[in-house]
């Protein structure tokens, strides 16, 4: 015993920058805090798909040294493949070491490793999978198609042609929905082999406790609401919190078409993608045919080549007639039952019926934290989804999240030519698109975990995680005498070990007992030290998160982007703004700007006939695309992509995308002040087209517009556009209308007759600054983005795909035809004026009290704007207090006041540049304040 106050014990887990598994008694690199198993998951036709489980289990022991009487000796403190996450801590068994999951389905591949580091870290199991067909699943890979709801009960007769399977066998896509029984498999059915007390007896253990999440952007973020969609709202459902980044639930005026103009490179290029890079034409022969492996060949589809295939596949979806029904071009097509939740709709049970009264979306009523950007290619759909959802299940918690992103620059603040202020990662807390290695990033670990995408898995998925270290039953040799450590379960809030892995603090109380040669024990704690070499970085400690945060926040919130590098705009937009309903229902005034003949726009409406303007578009000369919502094209000299806001008068392409015979610009006087739009523009143009390389009644054109922020040193920043194709006029009409008609049949139009096209483009959330013009372009054509016009009519259900410079004819009436042409003439008159109308933010948007101005009580600020103090003043003896609050409804300052104040001031030196309300309640008197 007389040793025992001398025992000194000291952790030594050194770690280093390897990044493989050592086993050498210490943590080495984040890979030995994580495990991977490989399961497959059998769909219901048996098919097979692989997935990955991520857990957080030490993958190797963790050994301290003990110096007793001058004497070291190395003891276990973990033994190898301890679970060290648990979400019960009061009756541990081995049910406490089931884990809420979070799952991601894709078709790039399951062993991108960067879920499987993070989620585990932050508390969580993590599970991803490989699609149907793709990589090491079974299968027959169709894209967008087998994650969904079963096709059967709406068209039990049409199938995929490429499918060689007979329309009754259950493996026919059909009949897949592997969304749905992945997660319940997940939930109900998927075991693991675990020794959680290290009694030497291997206890069988489910992965999941019974609570569910999903993650993943692109396709990642469809199958989720793919596979939700599919599961019955009457039915207790696994997932409670999802979250889909950059995706939709809606695709034929999303992902395939715009307005009826075909999305060329997103479809034709993604496919094409897939296709190329997942089924190999030197698979065949060893494949032969066999869909039931995870050998992807051409053989699988009955092809020999995977190139014809990926043509033949994009044709089925988007220009083929299928089986009597219209092709994918067409509102009417049988794909919008397969490809949009909108259109499948579910009995009262939220069952598939084809028949059935109720929308799917009605399934979808678990919280959904919905993240986007101005400029993805999804975006009009994602707003579209997250409506549709908020109309099933009005109380269910749903938000939706804009920034000024693209597809793949969410939470970044470098987007297209634009460089935004840091305020851009106030939302997220981190850039999702960036490398997420927390060895590296000072702050990365801190930011995730803080991050608002953190604290909704938070709230949904139990709370809190706790770092447990088993009880141990084995006594180790130490000289004469033997030490159990720990002698009880070690449990401790799961961020107290993160700040211990980030060396900001000890672990404390960890229990041990010590007995003799005499078989005498004593009970002792010890704390372990801080780490001096930490695992990776926290700039402060790490504390409990306030799950609900996200409570007091509007359910949307959206980046109001604007000048940059403007000195004359200092302060000008750039903020985020939180809002109840998109589009607004309030606050909201439409900006007419009136296209003239003159190439000018203002608000005046034509008062008469001004004239017209023309130009000759040429389907194998396009205007090419520069900026925007797109994902695959790169700018014409393959230096970034082509995507977000950019620069058009940039010398290297301004004479392919504006400077052109076939672009009509139209630009308004400098704005004498800053002018703030949000959400989804509408245009009416009077225009007709003209084509005589054939002798038809009958043809087609499209008409782009592009609106343009032009800066007073001479840049033309794309901010958004719209689209429209001659034959869909009348459906776009419908959606312009807000009574979207699903039934309309798309018809050619007549050649040389005028026609007024009314439709919306997409959304924006864009200040003006002072000074500034607003630009309108007028073309009929934009590639590689949307496809080139050919201007030929269409048979009735068809669609005509090409490229420029391809040869490819097309058969209209017996008679053979190759694009051609086509005149556009656009005449500016009273009748049918053309216009571009943006939806302007109005006062009465800052105003919490619709009487506010009704009211006696006046409130005045000064200076306004302002780079420290406000100076506030107001007109009535009060008693209450001054509030400065974000535009998401953040109270940030408050200063009480009293009956005999009139005026008070308050520093905002602290806050960021932008837009806040200063509110005084018991005025029921709110004011805008810019800070600069």
């Amino acid at each position: 015993m007389k040793y025992l106050c001398t025992i000194l014990l000291f952790l030594s887990l050194i770690f280093s920058s390897n990044s493989q598994i050592i086993p050498n008694g210490q943590i080495d690199n984040m890979d030995e805090l994580i495990k991977k198993e490989v399961i497959s998951i059998p769909m219901s036709d048996g098919t097979k798909l692989a997935t990955n489980i991520y857990l957080p289990i030490f993958m190797d022991s963790v050994v301290t040294t003990i110096n007793i009487g001058g004497t070291n000796y190395t003891v276990q403190i973990i033994p190898k493949n301890t679970q060290f996450i648990i979400y019960d801590n009061t009756n541990i068994t081995k049910e406490s070491y089931r884990l809420p999951i979070i799952l991601t389905r894709t078709p790039y591949g399951k062993d991108d490793e960067t879920g499987g580091a993070l989620f585990p870290m932050m508390g969580y199991a993590y599970a991803t999978q490989d699609m149907r067909g793709r990589y090491e699943s079974e299968g027959v890979y169709f894209p967008m198609y087998s994650d969904a709801w079963p096709k059967a009960p709406y068209h039990p007769n049409n199938t995929i042609p490429m499918d060689i399977t007979t329309i009754n066998d259950n493996n026919n896509a059909l009949y897949h929905h592997d969304g749905s029984e992945t997660i319940y498999y997940l939930a109900d059915s998927a075991y693991r082999i675990f020794d959680f007390n290290k009694d030497g007896i291997n206890d069988t253990i489910n992965y999941s406790n019974g609570k569910m999440g999903m993650f993943g952007a692109s396709a990642l973020g469809n199958t989720q609401y793919q596979g939700i969609s599919d599961m019955p709202f009457t039915k207790d459902n696994p997932i409670k919190c999802y979250l889909p980044i950059v995706a939709t639930n809606e695709h034929y005026n999303t992902t395939l078409f715009h307005n009826g103009v075909y999305r060329n490179s997103l479809v034709s290029g993604w496919i094409t993608g897939q296709i190329l890079n997942g089924v190999h034409n030197d698979s065949n022969v060893v494949d032969g045919g066999n869909i039931y492996n995870n050998i992807h060949s051409p053989s699988d589809y009955n092809y020999t080549d995977n190139l014809t295939l990926a043509n033949d596949l994009i044709d089925w979806f988007v220009a083929d007639e299928l089986n009597g029904s219209p092709s994918g071009s067409h509102p009417t097509s049988i794909h919008r039952i397969d490809l949009d939740a909108s259109m499948a709709p579910i009995d009262n049970a939220g069952y598939s019926q084809s028949n059935g009264t109720t929308s799917r979306y009605k399934n979808l009523n678990m919280p959904g934290y919905h993240l986007t950007g101005w400029w993805d290619i999804f975006i009009n759909g994602q707003i579209e989804t997250f409506r549709k959802i908020k109309e099933q299940n009005p109380t269910s918690t749903q938000k939706l999240i804009i920034g000024p992103w693209t597809h793949q620059t969410i939470g970044s603040n470098k987007v297209g030519d634009m460089v935004y202020p840091d305020n851009v990662f106030e939302t997220l807390n981190f850039d999702l698109e960036g490398d997420l290695d927390l060895t590296t990033d000072t702050s990365l670990a801190y930011n995730i975990y803080n991050s608002e995408l953190m604290s909704w898995y938070k709230k949904y998925l139990g709370g809190e995680p706790y770092f447990i270290i088993p009880e141990s039953n084995d006594w180790q040799t130490l000289g004469t005498n033997t030490i159990r450590i720990p002698s009880q379960n070690y449990i401790i809030p799961y961020y107290k070990f993160l700040n211990y892995l980030g060396g900001k603090a000890a672990l404390p109380n960890v229990p041990f007992q010590l007995k003799d040669n005499g078989g005498n024990i004593s009970s002792l704690t010890y704390a372990i030290p801080v780490n001096d070499d930490p695992l990776f970085y926290l700039p402060q400690a790490l504390g409990a998160t306030d799950v609900n945060a996200l409570d007091n926040k509007k359910d949307i919130r959206m980046y109001i982007s604007g000048p940059t590098n403007d000195n004359d705009n200092l302060g000008v937009g750039n903020y985020w703004m939180g809002a109840d309903s998109l589009p607004f229902k309030k606050g909201i005034t439409e900006k007419i700007f009136y296209l003239h003949q003159n190439k000018t726009t203002d608000g005046n409406i034509p008062t008469q006939n001004e004239g017209v303007l023309s130009y000759v578009a040429n389907p194998n000369n396009p205007v090419v695309t520069i900026g925007g919502n797109n994902m695959i094209p790169k700018t014409p000299d393959n230096t970034q992509k082509s995507q977000g806001s950019m620069d058009l008068a940039n010398p290297n392409y301004i004479n392919l995308t504006m400077n052109r015979s076939d672009v009509l610009q139209f630009t308004s006087a400098p704005l004498t002040d800053t002018l703030t739009f949000v959400g989804f523009p509408k245009a009416g143009i009077y225009a007709k087209g003209h084509t005589t390389g054939y002798p038809t009644a009958k043809t087609d054109f499209d008409v782009m517009v592009r609106v343009v922020d032009v800066y007073p040193d001479g840049r033309e920043m794309l901010i958004t556009e719209g689209v429209v194709n001659a034959r869909a006029r009348e459906y776009a009409k419908s959606i312009f209308d807000r009574d979207t008609n699903e039934t309309i049949l798309l018809t050619n139009i007549d050649n040389n007759t005028y026609y007024y096209f009314q439709f919306d483009l997409l959304p924006l959330g864009h200040t003006f600054g002072k000074n500034h013009q607003i630009k309108f372009l007028l073309s009929s054509s934009n590639y590689p983005k949307y496809q080139s016009n050919p201007h030929l009519p269409n048979e009735d259900n068809e669609f005509f795909r090409w490229n420029p410079g391809e040869s490819k004819t097309y058969m209209y009436q017996g008679h053979t035809y190759t694009p051609q042409n086509a005149t556009i003439t656009y005449e500016f008159n009273d009748d049918f004026p053309s216009y571009i109308s943006l939806p302007q933010l109005n006062d009465s948007y800052y105003l919490d009290v619709p009487k506010e101005k009704e009211l006696s009580y006046e409130l005045k600020l000064y200076p306004n704007p302002t780079q420290g103090i406000v100076n506030i003043a107001w007109n009535h003896s009060i008693k209450g207090n001054v509030q400065i609050i974000s535009l998401d409804g953040q109270l940030l300052l408050k200063k009480e006041i009293h009956t005999d104040n009139y005026g008070t001031s308050i520093d905002v030196s602290t806050l960021s540049k932008g837009i806040y309300l200063v509110r005084i309640p018991e005025m029921n008197q709110t004011k805008k304040l810019v800070i600069e």
